[in-house]
């Protein structure tokens, strides 16, 4: 793990230059050791693939200061952590799967191969970014990988389920976007009203559950009435 001073009131810890499970397991291991520890003058965390970022008071603690006290951190071994997998219902009929039909087509795939494809892997949720509860997920198999959209929609509903490279991730708020989208889950992933706020979070996985018309209508209208439970599969 390396240091760098971001700004007056900013470091950042450095991890391996790539993208893998472990190092960001090591990364959010990190950044709970902080949280724990209390530190004295910081004011937010910030977790990406292999990076912290920590924003602090100049005022209370310095660079150097904050530097000496997270090196000196007991972290917890992330191997030890329970496992959180929320299973996430996701509705891959046409009215919903935007490209799916021609994402399916640039792999010489069916569409229920990518279906199956899609839903069989369980996602480890790298980080939240691009809009509240946007998941960053990993481990979509490289049959289905997929270039963006060379031209992205205007407007994409919320609830969209998508691809993008290598990536697969979900849209908790209807938004202009260019992944490729292959379905939707009647969930609302961000509710402002709800504790929490967003179901997941970095560290979580994500399976997906493929699910009828009917049942994206039958699952809506519980959201609706506030009576759905997600399913969260727990394990160490």
């Amino acid at each position: 793990m390396k240091f760098f001073d971001v700004s007056e009131n900013c470091i950042s810890c450095v991890f391996e230059e790539k993208i893998a499970p472990d190092i960001n397991k090591s990364v959010i291991a990190l950044s709970r050791a902080i949280e724990q520890a209390q530190i004295e003058g910081v004011t937010e965390l910030v977790n990406s693939y292999n990076t912290l970022v920590i924003y602090f008071n100049d005022e209370v603690t310095s660079h150097d200061e904050l530097k000496k006290t997270i090196s000196e951190l007991k972290i917890a071994d992330s191997k030890t952590e329970k496992k959180r997998t929320f299973v996430i219902p996701v509705c891959y009929d046409k009215k919903y799967a935007l490209d799916l039909e021609e994402l399916a087509a640039a792999h010489k795939l069916t569409t229920e191969e990518v279906i199956q494809i899609h839903s069989e892997n369980e996602y480890l949720v790298y980080m939240l970014g691009f809009m509240p509860g946007f998941p960053y997920l990993g481990g979509l198999d490289e049959r289905i990988a997929t270039p963006r959209r060379s031209s992205p929609r205007k407007e994409i509903p919320a609830g969209s389920v998508g691809i993008a490279a290598n990536q697969t991730g979900m849209y908790p708020l209807q938004s202009p976007g260019g992944w490729n989208i292959i379905g939707q889950t009647p969930l609302k992933l961000y509710d402002p009203n709800r504790e929490p706020v967003v179901y997941y979070e970095a560290g979580d996985y994500i399976k997906y559950e493929p699910i009828t018309l009917e049942q994206f209508d039958e699952i809506k209208r519980q959201v609706e009435a506030g009576t759905y439970e997600i399913e969260v599969k727990e394990a160490h």
